[in-house]
């Protein structure tokens, strides 16, 4: 039994002591929002906190070659009342393999990844909201494969890369030519992203048949290090429309960005382009604390024809979700992500998610 127990555990132990950054890293973020809570003078009520909706998932897809650009967060189109603000922590643990070659490509992506970001978001006056989004970002071995791998085999998964794996080992690069334009190499990485910056304005409200709409414009300013791939060293913008409507209980959210990369890689020879990501989601509340969260995400990649799937192809997300919304009006929302349809060794096998929010 201790063998067993040992076995079990020992991974978990070595992964957890073997670098302290990773509580740094975490500790930052958490103990940012329990400061800025703190502070708080002007708390929602709690009864207009429960009339409200928790609106989408807010995690961007969480493969690390895709985090290098700007990501539109899930939102809801409804907009904050001026001088009202939302403060948001998400947390969230990704598994990731990938790799393959094409004529002048090649690349591996084989890691797990700890990202935590805190959003800030404040209504400046009626209709019209900006955001902040600074992500914190721990990359490592892994302790996952392992699980993932006897769980693909249990269902039969044909053609998986994990077969041919040595397990909870980390790689991150991606080359042309042989020449590496991407590259997180070392034993782990960890560090600030890229900061993004967003502002959303209603166009109109719902009404008994049309949708509440909103437009936004993103901007990522480059703080991240693309030495170590935590950024791609380059600002990139974004426009997109967000619908909303009420249907008895049901709430559905429809999101749909563009986003124009800037030129990262034009000294290496690899061209960028415009790309667009489409969220399609639904909110179900069970009572007036809790609801029930699912939602779909189609990603479009800004690389073009280099022949390798995990710059070319796709991704296609399910999330599901459960949002719970305390006494305190702090709300908590869980859950995870896999890949589906073909957006195998393009995108995360898996994520698990804690979200922690607080209006002010």
């Amino acid at each position: 039994m201790i063998q067993k127990l040992r076995r079990l555990i020992g991974p978990f132990l070595t992964w957890a002591g073997a670098d302290l950054r990773f509580f740094h890293w975490i500790a930052c973020p958490i103990g940012l929002f329990l400061f800025l809570y703190a502070g708080n003078a002007y708390p929602f009520h709690l009864e207009s906190r429960c009339e409200e909706k928790s609106g989408p998932i807010p995690i961007v897809n969480q493969t690390p070659i895709q985090l290098l650009f700007l990501q539109p967060i899930p939102d809801k189109a409804e907009t904050l009342p001026k001088g009202q603000g939302s403060l948001r922590l998400n947390i969230a643990i990704t598994n990731t393999l990938l790799s393959g070659s094409s004529t002048n490509y090649e690349g591996v992506v084989d890691m797990e990844m700890i990202r935590a970001s805190l959003d800030v978001q404040y209504g400046i006056v009626p209709g019209l909201e900006m955001g902040v989004c600074l992500p914190f970002v721990y990359r490592y071995s892994g302790i996952m494969d392992h699980a993932i791998l006897e769980f693909e085999e249990a269902f039969n998964a044909e053609g998986s890369i994990r077969k041919d794996q040595v397990e909870n080992e980390y790689e991150y690069c991606v080359k042309r030519n042989d020449t590496a334009f991407i590259s997180g190499n070392g034993e782990k990485s960890s560090g600030i992203g890229d900061l993004a910056l967003w502002i959303k304005g209603k166009v109109w409200d719902e009404g008994d048949i049309l949708p509440c709409l909103s437009t936004r414009l993103g901007v990522k300013i480059p703080t991240g290090d693309e030495d170590r791939a935590l950024g791609s060293g380059k600002a990139d913008y974004g426009f997109g429309l967000l619908l909303q409507k009420d249907m008895r209980g049901l709430t559905a959210y429809l999101n749909a960005d563009v986003i124009f990369p800037g030129d990262a890689f034009d000294q290496e020879g690899v061209t960028l382009s415009e790309f667009y990501e489409i969220m399609l989601g639904a909110e179900y509340k069970l009572s007036s604390r809790l609801s029930l969260l699912a939602q779909v995400n189609c990603i479009a990649r800004p690389f073009k024809q280099t022949g390798l799937q995990m710059l070319d192809r796709r991704i296609y997300d399910s999330l599901v979700g459960i949002n719970y919304l305390t006494e305190g009006g702090i709300s908590v929302q869980g859950g995870a992500i896999e890949d589906f349809k073909n957006s195998g060794n393009a995108g995360a096998d898996i994520t698990f998610f804690l979200t922690v929010g607080k209006g002010f």
